[in-house]
C-alpha cells in the first residue's frame, strides 16, 4: 500500500468516521468515532463534572492545580484499552484526535474548564517522536482543543532527555526516572495562563507532576488544570 493512498485513507477516516474506533460497526459524523452501543459499554469516570474527584486530589498532594480529570477507566485487557494501545503504539492517530474531540466536548460542557486558556501535551523527545511517527498526546490535545475553541502549544516545553518508559517501574523508579525531566524554554508566552496539561493514560501521575512543578517554577504567575484520557482504576480507589 503506498504512502499516498494510506495518509487518504487516515484524513477520510478522520473527516467521515465511516467505521467505530471501538467494534468497527457504523457511526455518525456527530458521535466523535464511537457508535451508540459503544457508547454504552465505556467505562467513564464522570470525573470532569466535579471538582472533587480523584484526579485532582492527587494531584493537588504534589502540586497546585485548578482542575483535574480523566475521561475514562484504563484496565485489563478491554477494548479501550485496546484502543489506546492502537494509537499509543499503532499508528492510529486519528483515534486520539477524535477521542479527544469527545473529551474536550465534555469538559466545555461542564463548565469547570471555561477559563482555560492553552492546552499542552505532554512532549516526547525528539528520537522517540521520530521513532513513533508523532506524539499521540498532540493528537488528542488537539481534538481536545478543536471542541474546545482554544489553542494547543506544543512548543514553550520541552524534554530534556529521552528516558525509558516508565512501564513496570515501582513507584520510587517512576519519580527518579522523571526528575528533571521537562524545561520552559518560552516562559514569556505562558504568563498569567490557565494552562491544561493533557496526556493518554495516567498511572502513578510522576510525569505529570514533574511537566507542571517545571511550569510553576518558570511561570509563577499562571494556573495548570490536568485532564487524561484515562486512568487507572487503582488511582481511583487509592484516593477514595
Amino acid at each position: 500500500m503506498s504512502m499516498l493512498y494510506k495518509a487518504y485513507r487516515a484524513i477520510r477516516s478522520l473527516i467521515f468516521h465511516e467505521e467505530c474506533m471501538a467494534c468497527g460497526g457504523y457511526v455518525d459524523d456527530a458521535m466523535h468515532g464511537i457508535c451508540l452501543s459503544c457508547r454504552y459499554e465505556i467505562p467513564l469516570t464522570n470525573y470532569w463534572l466535579t471538582e472533587d474527584n480523584p484526579v485532582k486530589e492527587m494531584f493537588s498532594v504534589w502540586v497546585p492545580i485548578e482542575q483535574g480529570s480523566a475521561f475514562m477507566f484504563y484496565a485489563g485487557n478491554s477494548l479501550w484499552r485496546s484502543m489506546i494501545h492502537r494509537f499509543k503504539y499503532g499508528g492510529e492517530w486519528q483515534v486520539a484526535y477524535n477521542m479527544g474531540r469527545w473529551y474536550g466536548a465534555e469538559l466545555k460542557a461542564s463548565g469547570l474548564y471555561d477559563d482555560v486558556d492553552v492546552i499542552i501535551p505532554i512532549p516526547l523527545h525528539p528520537f522517540k517522536q521520530l521513532k513513533r511517527g508523532y506524539n499521540q498526546s498532540r493528537y488528542l490535545a488537539e481534538g481536545m482543543a478543536t471542541a474546545m475553541g482554544i489553542e494547543v502549544d506544543a512548543h514553550s516545553t520541552r524534554r530534556q532527555r529521552n528516558n525509558p518508559s516508565q512501564a513496570r517501574r515501582g513507584a520510587r523508579a517512576r519519580w527518579d526516572n522523571v526528575d528533571g525531566l521537562f524545561k520552559v524554554v518560552k516562559p514569556n508566552k505562558l504568563a498569567g495562563k490557565h494552562i491544561l496539561v493533557v496526556d493518554d493514560v495516567l498511572t502513578s501521575g510522576a510525569t505529570i507532576a514533574t511537566l507542571i512543578s517545571a511550569i510553576r517554577e518558570a511561570v509563577p504567575n499562571c494556573r495548570v488544570s490536568v485532564a487524561t484520557l484515562a486512568v487507572t482504576k487503582r488511582i481511583s480507589t487509592l484516593n477514595r
